[in-house]
């Protein structure tokens, strides 16, 4: 009985360390595959965060270019990335230069995340104030007023001229004024007429078949052109122009609208693009009032709307 119970001691020891075995074995499998996991979706974040950090600053780059020629008289002044493993949001600010006084003109904000989707926003949206029944009814974006252009080979109801606005603005406070064309102009004959108040050039994009009809004017935040500045000549502002549109029609999310603008710049390909053959359709002015109330009797002009103003000092 003795040695028979022995023997079942003996077997019971055994079972139980194999059984002790198991559990360390178990143990280790869950232990290596959890650090495995870890490592495997660790490194997956990794590469998806790299991809899209490297995605938020292409998309910058494509960006800025965009919005160097889309946006009357509107400048970016720096980005801000702010970073997660899941998300990054790109903060732009962006400004107004109305005769050398900075004016805010709030921030366009990109949001991409990790999945490779991305969202834009502004931090104000234009607004207007009136009724129907008016003639016209002014728009504005953060308590300023917002410029509209007029094309010339188009029909509208109402054509506003603005200047007469000049003699109720204080002499110490700069205007940005915007003016809309009896016709399609050279940057030399614009530049000759507007001289040091030119601030920015209108780029005429009406196609042919458009003329005649009835339709809205085009806000200066979806209005086509490039800045004037005196440290920079207008020629290379406007090969700047051309060169950004060329490239911006390879790739980025307004390729088409980027293509579409270059097919109504050169007719389809028809002709080459370049400043001294660019239609300037108006311009944006700044200045005092005095300063701008010289152009009160320009021949060229069709139309003048006020935009944003600014104290001086």
């Amino acid at each position: 009985m003795s040695e028979k119970g022995g023997l079942f001691q003996v077997d019971n020891d055994f079972s139980q360390l194999v059984k002790k075995a198991r559990r360390k074995s178990l143990l280790r499998n869950i232990f290596a595959t959890i650090c495995v996991s870890i490592l495997f979706f660790g490194g997956l974040i990794w590469v998806g965060t790299y991809q899209m950090y490297k995605k938020a600053e292409e998309t910058q780059i494509y960006d800025n270019m965009w919005q160097f020629v889309k946006g009357a008289n509107i400048e970016n002044n720096g980005s801000i990335f702010t970073n997660t493993p899941y998300s990054t949001t790109v903060t732009t600010a962006r400004y107004k230069e109305i005769d050398g006084v900075p004016v805010p003109w709030g921030e366009h904000t990109k949001v991409h995340s990790i999945l490779g989707t991305s969202h834009e926003s502004l931090t104000s949206a234009i607004s207007s104030s009136g009724n129907i029944e008016e003639e016209r009814i002014p728009l504005y974006f953060q308590g300023e007023r917002v410029v509209e252009f007029y094309s010339p080979i188009k029909n509208y109801s109402f054509l506003p001229d603005d200047r007469a606005l000049l003699d109720e603005i204080a002499d110490h406070q700069v205007v940005e004024m915007a003016f809309s064309f009896d016709q399609s102009y050279t940057i030399d004959e614009v530049r000759k007429q507007f001289s040091d108040q030119l601030a920015w050039y209108w780029v005429d994009t009406a196609s042919g078949d458009e003329q005649g009809s009835a339709v809205q004017p085009i806000s200066g935040e979806d209005a086509y052109g490039f800045i004037s500045r005196i440290e920079e000549a207008n020629e290379d502002s406007a090969k700047r122009f051309i060169q950004h549109i060329e490239w911006l029609q390879g790739e980025g999310d307004s390729k088409q609208e980027a293509h579409r603008l270059y097919d109504a710049l050169t007719d389809a390909g028809k002709s080459v693009l370049t400043p001294d053959n660019m239609k300037i359709a108006g311009a944006v002015v700044t200045g005092t009032p005095e300063e701008l109330r010289k152009f009160n009797d320009a021949p060229m002009v069709r139309t003048a709307v006020l935009g944003a103003t600014a104290d001086k000092y």
